[in-house]
């Protein structure tokens, strides 16, 4: 028996079958759709974050001081002065409330030179206006969420060269500080360490005369290459020890690849659970068809069909089953990759989506930018002293659809792969049967 017949014989007692055959493949669709959509999303996840981290550059290192110590001059000149050490940016930074377009919120204020504010961004994108100038005058860079508090708004309520007004909770009290805003930030996008979005960047010698300290509470070190990082980090462990957090981010990206990779196996296992309840559901119902089909089985020996044609005929019929729930799960699973994301999104904080179009314009300010991409929002520095705090009306860059999933034509051939091979394993031992039937006695069967 040709094998062309044999497949169109295994097609057609699939379609005398629809209902069956229906939700067999459905069984398939759902282990494969769940296995597509979970490894798209952790893919796209970890895309995204190492996509942040290099954006902050290989060779970043940031240090946060640790119970009652604080950064000086000292600190910098004396991190200045180690080997591998391109450059040492004292940072001051404080939260504070805001108020733009009638929505309050509560940010953080960072005070950094403007030679090396692109050192801390990456780079400088901004939407509209121009980066400040090294003074004591109240000037200052908006992030863009808080430019647009709300994600409807078309046009910024922050308006250029017109006062913000800030209020800050001290020890002492409430201190209200007025600045001119000099120029509002592109959309930055997710980062681990930054948050541009939901943060307003000021003059570090505004930010002294603000908060009335002499002291920094952040330190960011560019080492002279990735390759030194590791040596540069131990080194100024060993200077600070405990009274100084400190976070590298070829670390950090290390840690959350295999935080990810493991939450990844973990996710396709389970998904790999309903695979096998598919494998299941097929050995069933291949039983049922050959218990069904004993006496079509006689005939077809009786007509001349070999044990392994008929071994052959059942397989087939497997194999379309598995292909076919195989395109349609990762159709469906892709699908349900984008959808998720979005669905999360809607569930959580709202996000300043719908932004309006402006130009966008790039500026590199000053200083060895590390090869620094543009981080974002995202989760905040760790340390001593407060941090962002967002009020329940705080809109925020940062969603649940910041990443993108990544489906790569890999994943589609495995996946569609894993369907045919569990699908024809499943079948193995119907088809078997199916093979060994005596023609005989299943001619005589009803």
């Amino acid at each position: 028996m040709k094998l062309r017949d044999i497949l169109l014989l295994g097609i057609k007692g699939i379609m005398e079958r629809k209902v069956r055959t229906g939700l067999t493949i459905l069984s398939v669709v759902i282990g494969i759709a769940a296995i597509v959509a979970l490894i798209s999303l952790v893919t796209g996840i970890s895309v995204s974050v190492s996509k942040s981290l290099e954006s902050m550059g290989p060779t970043a290192i940031f240090l946060i001081p640790s119970g009652s110590h604080i950064f000086t001059n000292a600190d910098i000149a004396q991190i200045e002065s180690l080997p591998n050490v391109s450059v040492a940016i004292p940072i001051i930074r404080f939260p504070a409330n805001v108020t733009t377009g009638g929505v309050q919120q509560t940010i953080t204020v960072y005070g950094v030179s403007n030679d090396v504010l692109a050192n801390a961004l990456g780079s400088i994108n901004l939407y509209t206006g121009s980066v400040y100038n090294d003074s004591s005058l109240p000037t200052a860079l908006v992030g863009y969420s808080v430019a647009f508090p709300s994600s409807t708004q078309t046009s910024s309520s922050v308006l250029i060269n017109q006062p913000i007004y800030l209020t800050e909770h001290t020890q002492s009290g409430t201190k209200s500080t007025t600045l001119i805003a000099q120029g509002i930030l592109n959309q930055y996008g997710s980062s681990l360490l930054l948050d541009p979005d939901t943060s307003i960047f000021i003059p570090l010698q505004n930010a002294i005369s603000i908060t009335g300290k002499y002291s920094y509470n952040i330190i960011l070190v560019e080492a002279n290459s990735s390759s030194s990082v590791s040596a540069l980090s131990s080194l100024l462990k060993n200077i600070y020890g405990n009274s100084a957090s400190l976070l590298s981010v070829q670390a950090i990206a290390s840690t959350v690849a295999s935080i990810i990779g493991s939450i990844g196996i973990l996710l396709g296992s389970i998904a790999g659970i309903s695979l096998i309840v598919a494998g299941i559901s097929i050995l069933s119902i291949m039983m049922v068809s050959v218990t069904e089909r004993t006496r079509e089985i006689g005939i077809l020996k009786a007509i001349g069909f070999k044990k392994k044609d008929v071994l052959i005929l059942f397989l087939s019929e497997a194999l379309i089953i598995g292909f076919l729930g195989g395109v349609v799960g990762v159709t469906v699973g892709a699908g349900a990759s984008f959808i998720l994301p979005a669905l999360l999104s809607h569930a959580g904080p709202p996000s300043s989506g719908g932004s309006p179009t402006a130009p966008t314009q790039s500026t590199s300010s000053g200083g060895n930018t590390g090869g620094r991409g543009n981080p974002g929002s995202g989760a905040v520095f760790v340390g001593s002293g407060s941090g962002p705090q967002r009020s329940p009306s705080t809109s925020s860059s940062t969603s649940s659809s910041s990443f993108s999933p990544v489906i790569t034509p890999g994943i589609i051939i495995v996946a569609i792969l894993i369907a045919i091979i569990v699908s024809v394993l499943s079948s193995l031992y119907p088809a078997w049967k199916a093979a060994s039937v005596d023609p005989v006695k299943a001619i005589r069967s009803e």
